[in-house]
């Protein structure tokens, strides 16, 4: 109140009695003008924006406080973790020393009794709903129960209560089912392995009472018990199944490889003639090192501690597992070193690998583990590390499966050799069947991104052409790596072959799409199919053909371009008939223009059109020789995107052409108007219809529907007994 300038008016203002109403009207009683009034009221505002700023001052000095305490705490909590870790060395290593001691060891705390539910049954543990399909139930020890309280590890505020069960290698945390009946109870949550866990004591100090935390990285879940009581006993129970279940998997081990080098030196032995080497297997001229009491043979073998000349799981394999030695007088304790250390360490060493991405080393450690599992599969050991091997699998090929996200960028910019090494473990893994689909995934979005990136600039054909040559270039890249990566796993070819087909029909959308529209003629369409069909032929490299299916698929939309073409051409002829004056054409101008006609006509595979050149005139119409080049060059656009599964209806349109050509003919011979002109007309309709159909059917080596081609040709005689009278007097009696 003294940094305030009206320290009354401030303390009457904070006192809890404080009745703003009755202040106003007792102050209004007190001020006989409207001057005092405005007075108070400046002091009332002075007194506020003196209040905000000191308000605020405490705020800023509070918040840095909060801050620093802060700071403090997360060392605290950092300090505590690295306490606990070395009080639980520090009492591991006594428990080991204990059990070297040369005057035996105590058996007073060897073995934790089971609880009390578990002296009558195991009913608790069987009634978890999902632990069946995570964990073998038929044969668990459940060590301690009992219920707990999940707490959130930031806010320390309540989540849930749970039951959770302690057995001899793993913890398990289960919900409580509210308002069940029958036998199940509890919904399965979450599996913790004890070897894979730190446990810390939280004291009253860090803000909760009666509760520890279990560090599994990289989450952290903090559990409050009823009282102190359960909480301390939950933790040393923990403590003691961990020590437990070390040193019983190693004596488990090292049993397994005495029995496995016990059986080799019985063969050695049995087959060593050295005449100095007794029956019992010892040399007579050696010391007997075995009861020299100044070796330290013993404590080596029973350390716990003490691992083999070398620990690397990568080393030769000399090194690797219980494997006996050839001389009789290597003894059991060199063949137990070789195995115990490296199986000791296995899901720590998986994991860090798979969690630095080292996945080639995980596979290595895997493969070594399956290979002593195979030789010690009777020990209840192999069952042991079976168990945490196959989690370790499991988190291997889910991390592998994420490497092959096909979202990752990064992998739609490579080839298919990136994915290599990833489908290799998987396929080692034996999930060859879930690489396969994510390999062929994966390779789907590459070429997506891929076709993508093409830009869709100038001519159409241009771009057909960058499509095709992108598109069919990764399949054939997709194909080579396929058939490395799977070469031992051929029945996974038809896998291929399913989804290149897939991939075309995309491909062959998109190209329609571009190709196929009204404005593009049938020229263009055929180079556009025609660059494609070429790309798609040089699959043939890697043993596949798709051109009968992409033929397939393209046949509705070429159809549709054929016949379309069709009728614009019958409607042009029938224009072009009605506008000719159906005299020869004479060319006046530059005698080139008439070389040129000649030579076009001769590319086109008419070599009597000379015949028809008198001078500077030919003996044709305009429109007969406008109709002679649209056929014949709509026969060679067609012969482009031709097909046999198209021929018949290739065959009809051109037919179609004939006969819409013979029906004009027809109309004007009929109609009077050129009756001068008959004879001419009659020459145009020869040339048409004995010339070109049979240069037509050679192109087309037509074997199926040849009659429509004989039936053109016969037309012809029905024209020349056309006469102008005998129409006009059959449209008059007719009328």
């Amino acid at each position: 109140m003294d940094d305030v300038s009206s320290p009354q008016l401030a303390l009457k203002f904070s006192s809890s009695a404080f009745d703003p109403e009755k202040y106003v009207r007792d102050l209004s009683a007190q001020c006989d003008t409207d001057a005092d009034l405005q007075v108070h009221r400046k002091r009332i505002q002075t007194l506020n924006e003196e209040t905000a700023v000191s308000l605020k001052k405490n705020v800023y000095k509070n918040y840095m406080q909060f801050i620093e305490t802060s700071k403090e705490i997360s060392y605290l909590e950092a300090e505590m973790y690295q306490l606990g870790h070395f009080l639980a060395e520090q009492k591991a290593i006594l428990s080991s020393q204990e059990d070297m001691s040369l005057f035996g060891k105590q058996d007073s705390n060897s073995s934790i009794k089971p609880s009390k539910k578990d002296e009558k049954g195991s009913s608790s543990i069987e009634s978890v709903e999902g632990l069946a399909s995570v964990l073998d139930i038929t044969d668990v020890n459940c060590v301690f129960e009992g219920d707990l309280v999940e707490v959130d590890p930031e806010t320390f505020l309540p989540k849930s209560k749970i039951h959770a069960f302690l057995l001899h290698d793993s913890m398990v945390v289960a919900n409580i089912i509210q308002n069940r009946r029958g036998p199940v109870r509890f919904k399965f949550q979450s599996l913790f392995e004890l070897e894979n866990v730190a446990v810390v004591n939280m004291t009253s100090a860090d803000g909760l009472k009666d509760s520890f935390k279990v560090f599994l990285f990289p989450e952290t879940h903090v559990y409050q018990a009823e009282n102190k009581t359960i909480k301390k006993e939950w933790l040393d129970r923990i403590e003691e199944c961990k020590k437990n279940f070390k040193l019983k998997l190693e004596q488990e081990v090292n049993e397994g490889g005495s029995e496995v080098a016990s059986n080799a030196e019985t063969t050695s032995s049995s087959e060593n003639s050295n005449p100095f080497v007794e029956e019992s297997g010892k040399n007579p001229f050696e010391e007997d090192n075995d009861k020299n009491p100044f070796t330290n043979d013993y404590d080596d073998d029973k350390n716990p501690f003490t691992e083999s000349k070398s620990t690397n799981p990568f080393e030769e394999e000399e090194d690797e597992g219980p494997v006996a030695s050839s001389s009789p007088n290597s003894g059991n304790s060199n063949v137990v070193k070789a195995g115990k250390g490296w199986l000791r360490d296995l899901p720590e060493d998986l994991d860090m690998f798979i969690a630095q991405r080292d996945f080639e080393r995980a596979m290595e450690l895997i493969d070594r583990t399956n290979k002593y599992l195979k030789e010690n599969s009777s020990s209840q050991a192999a069952k042991e590390i079976k168990v945490r091997l196959d989690r370790r699998v499991k988190l291997l090929v889910d991390a592998l499966i994420d490497e092959l996200d096909s979202s990752r960028s990064f992998l739609l910019h490579v080839g298919p050799r990136a994915t290599r090494r990833t489908v290799s473990l998987l396929v080692r893994l034996g999930r060859a069947s879930e690489a396969c689909q994510l390999f062929l995934r994966n390779r789907s979005e590459a070429i997506k991104h891929t076709i993508r990136q093409l830009k869709i600039e100038g001519a159409t054909s241009l771009y057909i052409t960058k499509l095709s040559t992108a598109f069919f270039s990764c399949i054939i890249e997709t194909g080579k790596e396929f058939e490395q990566v799977f070469s031992a796993n051929r029945g996974f070819s038809s896998a291929f072959v399913v989804w290149a087909n897939s991939e075309l029909k995309h491909f062959v959308s998109r190209f329609s799409n571009q190709v196929f529209r009204r404005e593009m003629g049938l020229a263009a369409t055929g180079v556009c199919v025609s660059m494609a069909r070429h790309q798609c032929e040089k699959l043939q490299e890697i043993g596949l053909d798709l051109t009968f299916s992409m033929q397939q698929m393209l046949l509705r939309d070429i159809l549709e371009a054929v016949l379309d073409t069709r009728d614009q051409m019958v409607k042009f002829s029938r224009h072009r008939a009605m506008e000719t004056n159906w005299k020869p054409m004479e060319f006046e101008g530059p005698a080139d223009q008439l070389g040129k006609l000649c030579e076009e006509m001769e590319s086109l595979g008419i070599e009597s059109f000379q015949e028809l050149v008198d001078g500077n005139k030919v003996n044709l119409s305009s429109s007969t020789v406008a109709f002679i080049k649209g056929v014949l060059g709509f026969v060679a656009d067609g012969l482009t995107v031709n097909t046999p599964q198209l021929q018949p209806w290739f065959v009809d349109c051109i037919g179609d052409l004939f006969e819409n050509q013979v029906v004009l003919f027809e109309a004007i011979l009929k109609s009077g108007r050129y009756a001068s002109q008959r004879e001419f007309i009659l020459k145009n309709a020869s040339f048409v219809l004995e010339n070109i159909p049979p240069l037509i059917k050679k192109r087309l080596k037509v074997g199926t529907n040849p009659g429509r081609f004989m039936e053109i040709q016969s037309e012809l005689k029905r024209l020349q007994s056309i006469t102008p009278s005998s129409d006009t007097a059959e449209g008059k009696t007719g009328k």
